[in-house]
């Protein structure tokens, strides 16, 4: 064999080689670095505001709640978990945006009510991520009220999924519990997120346990509802209509007629109104009669079943802004190694021609 050919054999080789270690990186950074298999399970994630010391997401659960925020101190607030879904949407979207922002806990998780639509799946958030406070309704589950009792008197949710989110909230380990009433404030020398309910201990409809919740920062304000009710709007108004006023509404109970009353809105008066919803619900939420109202206040109608994730910030002029929700990664784990599995018996079925000698 001559001293070419020994060359020729052994390049290749060497060729083989490094598209391995090649397709391999890729492989490790885009599994391992991106998440894992969180990461590559098709989730779609928002194109990072880091520069940016606030955001607020509206994230896509369907019919249901949960919307996450992070201040300028990088504090963080999760209200509400979404429904049950085994597709486990927020813990993958949290996942994603976490890692993506070095994001390492939820400092305040509140729950604003019981249905299952806005907690079903606070146990995989509690079991998924450190949760250093959480702020409850005084609602208690039967398993608690056999527990603990109920020298109050507050009222009792029976199902099933209330008792396993308040079994997951007493097992999170260094977690403050709190109840959510009217007065509570979270600040910083730049934000804050004060309630303004609930005022009452105890109501008639459990939708109005949800706080209505005031969120400032660089002078704009954003105001999430939960469900509550036009009773809780009420009381809403006769105890701090002044602080009413807000660049951007959460939409009560998801579009329905029960919320978002005429009069609430013309305390509020809107630039944006966000109303987390799915597409073809059976209640069919939003209702033509909130959405008139709306429109007659002149807010800007935006709903997470056309638009999917609603992510916002406010810039250093002090103007609202807007994220596109985009996918960092387009492949899930089996693509993936399909993929570079490909690659790797491309490479190495490959063989060298080998030269014929000459007589």
């Amino acid at each position: 064999m001559s001293r070419k050919r020994k060359i020729s054999e052994t390049g290749f080789w060497q060729i083989r080689l490094v598209l391995t270690g090649v397709l391999l990186a890729i492989f490790l950074l885009t599994f391992f670095l991106g998440g894992g298999i969180s990461f590559c399970q098709g989730l779609s994630t928002i194109k990072s505001f880091s520069r940016l010391p606030f955001e607020i997401h509206f994230i896509d659960v369907g019919l249901g709640d949960s919307i996450f925020m992070r201040f300028p101190d990088n504090k963080t607030m999760l209200v509400d978990c979404g429904p049950n879904d085994e597709n486990n949407k927020v813990v993958s979207y949290l996942t994603g945006l976490f890692t993506y922002e070095k994001i390492s806990a939820i400092d305040y998780l509140v729950l604003t009510h019981q249905d299952e639509d806005h907690v079903g799946m606070a146990p995989e958030i509690l079991n998924s991520f450190q949760v250093n406070c959480v702020y409850r309704p005084k609602i208690l589950s039967s398993n608690e009220e056999i527990k603990v009792g109920n020298p109050m008197g507050y009222e009792v949710s029976t199902t099933k999924t209330y008792n396993d989110v308040i079994t997951a909230v007493y097992n999170e380990p260094n977690c403050e519990i709190h109840y959510s009433e009217r007065g509570i404030k979270i600040f910083a020398s730049d934000y804050s997120v004060e309630f303004l309910s609930p005022a009452e201990d105890k109501y008639s409809a459990f939708n109005n346990y949800s706080p209505i919740m005031l969120v400032t920062y660089n002078s704009k304000t954003f105001l999430l509802t939960g469900d509550a009710q036009s009773v809780a709007e009420n009381e809403v108004i006769r105890n701090d209509a002044l602080k009413l006023k807000a660049d951007v509404l959460k939409v009560g109970h998801h579009g329905s007629s029960t919320s978002t009353s005429a009069k609430f809105l013309e305390y509020v008066s809107p630039k944006y109104a966000i109303i987390s919803v799915s597409k073809d619900n059976k209640f069919n939420f939003p209702k033509s009669d909130v959405i008139a109202r709306l429109e007659t206040v002149g807010a800007s109608i935006m709903t997470t079943a056309k638009l999917g994730s609603i992510v916002m910030s406010v810039d250093a002029k002090g103007e609202i802004i807007f994220a596109e929700e985009e996918n960092l990664v387009k492949i899930d784990v089996p693509v993936l190694v399909v993929s570079i599995s490909m690659g790797l018996i491309i490479v190495w079925g490959v063989k060298v021609k080998k030269k014929e000698k000459k007589s």
